[in-house]
């Protein structure tokens, strides 16, 4: 008897590392790690089964001002909400990671390109609305985000790349509409 509970003590604690080793321990969603074996699962099913899906890249705009002029755990505050707010978008079987810093992916399983589309334009729509309250200050959340379709054929980090290729010319297009706004205002 002692021994059986020993072993079953045991296995929850692996089980218990196992999990932290795949998760972002500020956030609770995916970290790197935990996304990238997640996608491979994920992509092997699309193979098996001839599904597709959409990645979401997410890159937070002005995010470290928001640690300069708040501090930390205000910004610490500010990637939970993310969080919260790209897991309440989606659906129970997608997927949220934290990439790291203030990066982000969705994953987006079992979609064609419109539909995923769709919920990506929620998803954007969501966090360029989301505001968080710190000390009786308002801190709105901005984001970038690329997507990217996958298929049975292709690899986790070819999407990955492509999707952050297409967030990066998002935020580059925000980044001059902005400045055009300005230059048109003065």
């Amino acid at each position: 008897m002692g021994a059986e509970r020993k072993i079953l003590t045991q296995s929850l604690h692996i089980e218990e590392i196992e999990r932290l080793a795949c998760t972002d321990e500020l956030t609770g969603a995916y970290n790197r790690r935990g996304f990238q074996k997640e996608f491979e699962r994920v992509l092997a099913a699309a193979n098996r089964y001839d599904e597709t899906g959409i990645l979401i890249y997410v890159d937070l705009d002005g995010f470290k001002p928001i640690n300069d002029t708040y501090g930390h755990a205000a910004g610490d505050l500010v990637l939970c909400e993310v969080v919260r707010t790209l897991q309440e978008n989606c659906r129970p079987h997608d997927l949220v990671a934290r990439l790291g810093g203030d990066e982000f992916a969705v994953l987006l399983s079992r979609t064609d390109w419109q539909n995923g589309l769709n919920r990506a334009e929620v998803i954007k729509h969501a966090l360029n609305t989301k505001s968080v309250n710190w000390n009786d200050k308002t801190i709105s959340v901005r984001a970038s985000l690329g997507y990217q379709r996958f298929g049975p054929d292709d690899s986790h980090t070819e999407v990955l790349r492509q999707a952050d290729s297409a967030m990066y010319k998002a935020k580059r297009l925000r980044t001059e509409l902005s400045r055009s706004h300005v230059e048109f205002q003065s």
